[in-house]
């Protein structure tokens, strides 16, 4: 039962980092699972709510790994209808779904070959469900690891496609994260930047930055300028969310967190077919608040992981 606890931990700690996890990670623990309600309540006259639950597990393949993730996020969208052109009701409510398959090789020198990919449906569901309700989404790169439990630095350089800044696109991914020592640790780059401070194994506060996106299909025909009638259609919602973040640990395994911050500078577009805009919402920038409970599970120590594995 230990070891395979050990196994879980560790491919849901590399495959919340090979998601972009829109909550964050962290240095001591690992989120297994995780439910949420989060609201920007004025987006330039929109309203944005969203509730989600999310699920991480793995388990080992010789001396690789295989993980698992899966989501499911609600997205509602409240626009002030005395604003627009065209007629906004079908992208009120998106469903986002999504799969992915990771898979972390060791290979020497405390470098890891980590590959992952999936779909995400993405879409009002208002008709029949087609390859439009769906993107692609994946990331590719290694991870070097170098020191010990109490201070340590991770780097992963590789290449990501997703929704991450709202329509799909190939971009680098670059992240170094270090544990300074008990109490602090930082990260710079994708999926998160910030800073966390951990005065004891209860309580956490973060400072952090992570984008969010959205490219959800409209399967309902919409009408645009009276007589044109468009299938496909295309709401487009990202910003980077900037939070403080408390989290409190009130059991062994579970977590309370609150976040509050700032959306600068987001983005709210309706897209044609061939993503080309044909209402922008200009939704400038927006107050973010998050609230969620997790099952986390304290990150094992590196002389454990390799037992694992050898083990194996």
């Amino acid at each position: 039962m230990r070891k395979a606890i050990l196994h879980i931990v560790l491919i849901s700690g590399l495959c919340a980092h090979a998601q972009g996890g829109f909550m964050g990670g962290d240095s001591e623990e690992v989120s297994l699972a995780a439910i949420n309600f989060s609201s920007i309540p004025n987006l330039g006259g929109t309203e944005v709510t969203n509730y989600g639950l999310n699920l991480n597990f793995g388990i080992p393949l010789r001396k690789s790994m295989v993980g698992f993730s899966l989501s499911y996020q609600n997205f509602d969208f409240s626009f002030n209808e005395s604003t627009n052109l065209i007629d906004l009701s079908s992208f009120e409510n998106i469903d986002l779904v999504r799969a992915n398959v990771s898979f972390i090789k060791p290979l020497k020198n405390s470098l890891n070959l980590m590959v992952s990919g999936g779909t995400a449906l993405m879409s009002n569901l208002e008709s029949d469900i087609t390859s439009e309700d769906f993107v692609f989404n994946a990331i590719v790169g290694a991870i070097k690891k170098w020191g010990g439990d109490n201070r340590n630095t991770t780097l992963f350089i590789g290449a990501l496609y997703g929704t991450q800044f709202g329509e799909p696109r190939l971009l680098p991914a670059l992240s170094l994260s270090q544990k300074l020592n008990q109490y602090w640790s930082y990260s710079l780059g994708i999926p998160t930047t910030g800073i966390t401070y951990r005065p004891n194994n209860r309580h956490r506060f973060s400072l952090l930055a992570s984008p969010q996106g959205l490219f959800g299909n409209n399967s309902k025909t919409l009408p645009v300028d009276g007589d044109r009638l468009l299938t496909n259609t295309k709401l487009q919602f990202n910003g980077i969310n900037t939070r403080l973040l408390y989290q409190y640990r009130f059991t062994r395994h579970l977590a309370v967190f609150v976040e509050g911050g700032f959306v600068p500078n987001a983005v709210l577009k309706v897209l044609d077919n061939d993503n080309n805009e044909i209402l922008d919402l200009d939704p400038d920038s927006g107050s973010y608040i998050n609230a969620g409970l997790r099952f986390v599970v304290q990150r094992p120590k590196n002389n454990d992981l390799k037992k694992a594995r050898n083990e194996n």
